[in-house]
């Protein structure tokens, strides 16, 4: 059971319709609760009763306007942090359009390359993400 010192945190590289190299990141809104103005993938936590993938394509579709094709799972990690143990789940998938209409928790989306990720500086869980993502799919 998920309690307030467990979570269940997935994320996506939701990777661009047309262009290889390019993925979708969302910088969080200055009044976010966690991480106010970092640069983010979409995703959240899932909450008790509700299927992981059911949740990440809602996350998506909620913060992004995106529908997505097929999930590819790419990491499963853990870590305990501040007194709370989490759980990660990291997908790649591919979004069907390129149009981006973000949600009120996210204050600005960029089309970027890994490196230009890693240089916007995101939380190091998600730099770990992606270098596994592209090592994996050789993207």
């Amino acid at each position: 059971m998920f309690t307030d010192d467990i979570k269940f945190l997935q994320k996506a590289v939701v990777l661009h319709p047309d262009k290889q190299d390019l993925f979708l990141a969302l910088k969080r809104s200055p009044n976010s609760f966690s991480r106010p103005n970092d640069w983010d993938l979409p995703g959240g936590n899932v909450l008790f009763g509700e299927l992981h993938e059911d949740s990440l394509r809602k996350e998506i579709k909620e913060e992004t306007n995106l529908a997505v094709d097929t999930f590819t799972p790419v990491q499963a990690t853990t870590h305990y942090e501040k007194g709370i143990y989490f759980l990660f789940l990291g997908f790649c998938c591919r979004a069907k359009s390129e149009q981006v209409k973000i949600s009120d928790e996210h204050s600005e989306h960029r089309w970027v390359t890994k490196e230009e990720f890693i240089g916007l500086n995101p939380a190091r869980y998600l730099v770990d993400f992606i270098n596994v993502t592209f090592e994996e799919s050789n993207l």
